[in-house]
């Protein structure tokens, strides 16, 4: 039986709507539940907040795979905050 996570995706990219498209992309290829998402634009910056719910072994390969996108210049990854 696979183990179930939800975890916090946080991500920093250039404000760019390219970045942003490519960021969804790769989220709607991995075999998880999104649950919320919230894009914060700052300056220079977008950052992505997401929560997500699945397989821990494809929650871990969405945060990979984010991770090599050049676009991302920081990932977080973390536990639910119950106050999030």
């Amino acid at each position: 039986m696979r183990s179930w996570s939800m975890r916090r995706i946080s991500i920093s990219t250039p404000k760019s709507l390219d970045a942003l498209g490519r960021v969804i992309a790769i989220t709607r290829r991995a075999r998880v539940q999104l649950v919320d998402m919230v894009v914060v634009s700052e300056d220079s910056l977008y950052r992505v907040h997401m929560k997500v719910e699945g397989p821990h072994d494809e929650v871990q390969w969405l945060v990979s795979k984010l991770d090599k996108l050049p676009e991302v210049l920081r990932i977080d990854e973390g536990d639910i905050d119950i106050n999030y």
